[in-house]
């Protein structure tokens, strides 16, 4: 196990849910330790008890927002008549609690973001989820209605997996937190993709709940499952400079209620575009890049040409050092991911010995803005099947280029066999049907697969060291226009990601 040595973290969620008699807190308290590494600071486990079963609640706590001693998990089951344990960050909190007044019976009681969702949650019911702006994953019991609720955000920067055993259902925010057996299983997602990234996970009977997805359960019902928020498909806006602005007035916003935070913010500024413009925003001097000088790759030009000024601290690592470090980080990750974990691990592992607590990222802008240079492939592909004088030769550009899902599929496909082809076809699809243009099927694709895994080695490479790891480009509101952009505003033939070169501009 790698070390937990520090004294802030992310927060671990666990939960139990069971009809009949209820568990020991002592199991809940053991199984929370797991996830030590995610909130060192504060640790907790409460019983609920509804005329139908029984609720343990644990938790890791977060101490960013609210400094002061809270006991976790956040019990408010006297005025609000909700037990919550939460894993994330509600950005907008301050906004939503003006919103909500004095909602809670005798006033508010902290200056945490977590007693906001649990007012939300008493006004609104499943719809606060549509105000939260943030990321998360959370299980809250409603005692006055009976009500067990865990929801997972709209990307799914912040993990949620789920178990059944022996009459009860387990969340936690790891799968080495939940106490079932962990039997390896045959995946389909694992043999296309090289790693998993929907519901099903590699081991039996171990599932993750879906990004912008909750499950509920209310006086003794089945649990059902809803899928409360998707990445849009809309019709493209007109290329105008009211749409640059538009999204340079939102990427600014997102970037600075992610700055704003009660310990130190460091930012991960790799020299490429993306965390170039959120440093842009932040002018942070706390800043890091992974470089590798000895083996000819130069990063941190770029990344100091980027810092306007501050100095970049520059995180190198050879192959023995990889080595090393590689069974922690299995460890830590619990299924498979990209070998750039270990770049992650590293990075934050300095970020963190410097004393910082939360990191910026720029998680999400290829995915969203048309970023990754094979979506050149898709753009040439879409531009020759639109040629005008290729009209009659249709059946020559088909059999040439093939259709478009398989083209797309053969780009998504690691596995390079006739079955995890067709798997990579169905995918594209799943995902980017009904979206118009290849480049933006592929993207949405990517949104729900590829990108997946690097939200995992996000979180869980900074949960590792006990940060927090924040992406101003994932904020809905950023998302939601993206899908609303046009594809000659997002790829070129000079230019990828052409749009947040104008915002870099700007």
């Amino acid at each position: 196990m790698a070390p937990t040595r520090r004294t802030y973290g992310m927060c671990g969620v666990f939960a139990l849910v069971k009809t009949g008699e209820p568990s020991s807190v002592e199991i809940i308290e053991r199984e929370v330790q797991t996830m030590h590494h995610r909130g060192p600071q504060a640790h907790g486990a409460v019983s609920v008890g509804l005329p139908w079963c029984s609720v343990q609640l644990g938790m890791s706590r977060l101490k960013i927002v609210d400094q002061s001693d809270l006991p976790v998990p956040f019990d408010f089951r006297e005025n609000l008549g909700v037990v919550l344990a939460f894993n994330g960050e509600v950005y907008n909190w301050r906004d939503l609690r003006t919103e909500l007044g004095g909602t809670p019976k005798g006033g508010w009681r902290t200056r945490c973001d977590a007693e906001v969702v649990a007012a939300a949650w008493r006004r609104y019911g499943v719809e606060c989820l549509s105000r939260l702006n943030g990321m998360w994953g959370f299980v809250l019991v409603d005692v006055w209605r009976g009500e067990v609720f865990a929801a997972r955000d709209r990307a799914g920067e912040k993990p949620l997996y789920f178990a059944d055993r022996d009459g009860a259902r387990y969340f936690s925010s790891e799968i080495k937190g939940l106490p079932v057996p962990l039997r390896p299983t045959v995946s389909i997602d694992v043999e296309t993709l090289e790693f998993d990234f929907r519901d099903d996970t590699p081991f039996e009977e171990v599932y993750a709940v879906p990004p912008g997805t909750y499950m509920h359960t209310i006086n003794g019902a089945s649990w059902a499952t809803h899928q409360w928020w998707e990445l849009p498909v809309a019709e493209p806006r007109e290329p105008t400079e009211t749409l640059v602005s538009d999204l340079t007035d939102l990427i600014v916003d997102a970037t600075r209620i992610r700055y704003v935070s009660e310990v130190p913010v460091a930012v991960q500024l790799s020299g490429g575009l993306d965390s170039a413009i959120v440093q842009a925003i932040c002018r942070s001097d706390r800043l890091y890049c992974v470089d590798f000088p000895a083996d000819g790759v130069d990063n941190l030009s770029n990344a100091q040409l980027a810092a306007h000024g501050p100095q970049v601290t520059p995180v190198t690592f050879t192959r023995d050092d990889l080595l090393r470090v590689l069974p922690d980080v299995a460890y830590h990750l619990d299924t498979p991911a990209t070998w750039t974990a270990v770049c992650q691990w590293f990075l934050n592992q300095r970020i963190a010995d410097d004393g910082n607590v939360v990191v910026m990222s720029g998680e999400g802008a290829d995915e969203l803005f048309g970023g990754y240079a094979r979506y050149r492939v898709l753009y040439w592909g879409d531009r020759l099947r639109a040629d005008p004088l290729l009209t009659e030769y249709g059946s020559l550009t088909a059999r040439v280029l093939g259709a478009p899902e398989d083209e797309m599929a053969r780009m998504l496909d690691r596995g390079g066999r006739p079955w995890t082809l067709a798997h990579a076809e169905c995918l594209v699809r799943q995902y980017g049907g009904g979206v118009p243009g290849m480049v933006n099927r592929m993207a949405r694709t990517d949104f729900y697969t590829t990108m997946q895994v690097l939200l995992r080695m996000a979180d869980r490479m900074s949960a590792a060291f006990s940060l927090e790891n924040r992406s101003p480009f994932l904020d809905y509101r950023v998302m939601e226009l993206s899908s609303t952009i046009p594809v000659g505003l997002k790829i070129t033939e000079h230019e990828s990601k052409a749009i947040l070169r104008r915002v870099a501009e700007r």
